[in-house]
């Protein structure tokens, strides 16, 4: 019963949304225009904070996170535990991983004679290997990339949230953004920091209309997550908004047509980034599709979000008296209540754009179609558009804002404890089916 309220749940918010973007692509009809009656209001004259306040905020904020992280670790240490003792305590599980990378290659990091970590995609690995000509040591350099990365893709977040709603919107989306329980994982050697910034600086300059620019964004998030190649989605819903070949007039223009696939090459540039991807698997194992098997280590692949939602459900009430029950699966259902409610709201009231709204959509269920969903918050930390909606959403209930940034700066103190600690955060056996 839960498996079919989260199909039905799932498929209606898609035709909803698709609903809204045919309203934007010109289309008609009585389902379209029923939709398309509640729309946000866009305030994209208003400037804001500039840039390199947002940026050095973001920034010093991260650094505060690493300090804590550091003074936490010497208090909850057993013994005696040195500075660089308390720096080294912030790598953590895939943090390991990503710094053998970069000191070992791809091809010189094996494990049982097998290149496992091929699913680990490679542009934050050579990013801090770029670094690394200037700073030698590998967490330092990674985890200053992370911080410097993340505090630039905050920068994309309040501009875009900015135009969507204005800056006291894009202010209290940085809120969000910055006290995510998981947050603190855009600080640490791990691909968060990136991603963030690749991703959304591909949906701004998507909106922007600055093909080739979305086009570097979008092929660099294609090569940090698998989910990077997600961003031509809003390009593409840009792209015939801004045609609208749907709309009568239009339709019978076949010039509006030829423009639309004149400009489908640089809207599908991210694609770059898998390819590279493709090489590296070829170049390391002589098989593009190598990260497909070795995958089956880590129990990944694909399952629709229902089955993904309902062993969610088994395993926290299986484990409701362990530490596993609440640190990796009662966040993860949480999350996801709390998303798929978030994204009703707006695509019903047209809060963002059909070209986030769409993003959001969509990495949202990408996420929850992990067959072994150990990290649904870290990888929801840099679902933007989730923390733009929160901004709409309590524009206009300070009291409700004020909870909500409260329970994020509370969850976040406990979950970083827990990192810290060893919690199983994110991960946890494999418990027999």
């Amino acid at each position: 019963m839960l498996g079919v309220l989260v199909t039905l749940a799932v498929l209606s918010l898609g035709v909803l949304l698709l609903l809204r973007c045919l309203a934007a692509w010109g289309a008609g009809g009585r389902l379209v225009s029923l939709v398309s009656l509640a729309q946000g209001e866009a305030r994209s004259g208003e400037e804001g904070v500039p840039g390199w306040q947002v940026f050095l905020w973001s920034f010093g904020f991260r650094v505060l996170l690493v300090g804590t992280g550091m003074l936490a670790a010497v208090l909850l240490s057993q013994g005696e535990l040195s500075p660089e003792g308390a720096f080294r305590q912030l790598l953590r599980w895939d943090g390991n991983h990503y710094k053998n990378l970069v000191e070992l290659g791809y091809a010189g990091y094996v494990e049982n004679g097998q290149h496992l970590f091929l699913v680990f995609f490679p542009g934050y690995v050579w990013a801090v290997r770029l670094l690394r000509l200037l700073i030698p040591d590998t967490q330092v350099a990674g985890m200053l990339l992370s911080c410097l990365c993340a505090s630039g893709g905050s920068c994309y977040v309040y501009k875009l949230a900015r135009d969507c709603g204005g800056p006291a919107v894009a202010r209290d989306a940085l809120f969000y953004l910055s006290l995510f329980p998981f947050s603190f994982f855009s600080s640490l050697m791990m691909t968060e920091g990136l991603f963030l910034l690749a991703s959304a600086g591909a949906c701004y300059y998507a909106r922007r209309r600055r093909w080739i620019l979305y086009g570097v964004f979008g092929a660099a998030a294609a090569l940090t997550r698998m989910t990077g190649l997600l961003v031509i989605l809003p390009a593409a819903v840009e792209l015939l908004a801004g045609e609208r070949p749907l709309a009568p007039a239009a339709g019978r223009s076949k010039h509006c047509w030829r423009r639309v696939f004149r400009r489908l090459p640089p809207v599908l540039l991210p694609a770059a980034g898998t390819v590279f991807y493709l090489l590296l698997n070829a170049w390391v194992d002589g098989d593009p599709f190598a990260f497909v098997k070795h995958q089956e280590h880590w129990y990944q692949g694909f399952l629709w979000v229902s089955q993904v939602v309902e062993y969610m459900v088994d395993y926290f009430a299986g484990n409701a008296l362990l530490s596993v029950g609440w640190a990796v699966w009662f966040p993860g259902l949480v999350l996801f209540l709390g998303g798929i409610l978030l994204l009703y709201w707006g695509v019903l009231r047209g809060a963002l754009p059909p070209s986030l709204l769409a993003y959001g959509f969509f990495f949202f269920t990408a996420t929850y179609c992990l067959s072994w969903l150990l990290s649904a918050g870290r990888y929801l930390s840099c679902c933007f558009p989730l923390f733009l909606l929160l901004g709409r959403l309590t524009e206009n209930r300070p009291g409700f804002r004020s909870a909500l940034l409260a329970g994020e700066g509370i969850s976040l103190g406990l979950y970083y404890c827990a990192f810290l600690t060893g919690a199983q955060v994110m991960w946890a056996c494999r418990w027999p089916s």
